[in-house]
């Protein structure tokens, strides 16, 4: 089960640090606007996968929750899979339906990287 951190457990200007491996989830329960500073490290390809879902979001490719599609997603995540993974389903359900889906979605055209959206592409 995904690691869950409360806002009563953490106040402003703490730190959060998250064991490589350790699922957990990132968002904000409550009304008022929050910010936050993350940083990966080792940062690997993070950036290319930022621009990339960054770039869909623009291009108008994502739901309003800024999640790309869900063959676009999994062709994304398995290129990624040492830089992100869902916190749910268990790990070993999203490497089943990533082995499937990922081939579909790049049979259909979806890429992991878009040179427009990022010089590593």
């Amino acid at each position: 089960m995904p690691r869950r951190w409360s806002r009563a457990e953490r106040g402003r200007g703490e730190t959060i640090a998250v064991p490589p491996g350790t699922p957990h989830t990132l968002w904000n329960e409550g009304e008022e606007e929050a910010h936050a500073l993350v940083e990966y490290r080792p940062a690997l390809r993070m950036e290319t996968l930022f621009q990339t879902l960054f770039g869909l979001g623009r291009d108008g490719k994502t739901d309003q929750e800024g999640s790309p599609t869900l063959l676009q997603g999994t062709v994304m995540l398995k290129e990624f899979v040492d830089e992100y993974r869902l916190a749910r389903p268990p790990l070993p359900v999203q490497k089943v339906v990533l082995a499937v889906l990922a081939p579909i979605g790049r049979l259909l055209g979806y890429k992991a990287r878009c040179a427009r959206y990022s010089e590593q592409a």
